[in-house]
């Protein structure tokens, strides 16, 4: 769980950095400062979604990873 963590802080790092920095690149172009601010607060949802996301793939993963694998061997009986 401690790797999920780490995965979700990074991608969030990650993500807002890039929303700054491209806010910030299309102020100074057109010299405004709106971008800026829409950018961060439009990487506010994406970031919880790509959280929610991850999260879920990796509890999905946990729980394949704790299922008992299916037994081929012919001399195992199965109570079917």
């Amino acid at each position: 769980m401690a790797s999920v963590v780490g995965q979700v802080g990074c991608l969030i790092v990650i993500l807002i950095g890039l929303a700054l920095g491209a806010g910030m690149a299309i102020d100074k172009y057109l010299e405004t400062r709106i971008f800026t601010v829409l950018l961060m607060v439009g990487s506010v949802p994406v970031a919880l979604y790509l959280t929610v996301r991850l999260s879920l793939t990796a509890v999905q993963r946990a729980q394949d990873a704790l299922q008992p694998q299916e037994s081929n061997d012919p001399e195992v009986k199965t109570d079917t």
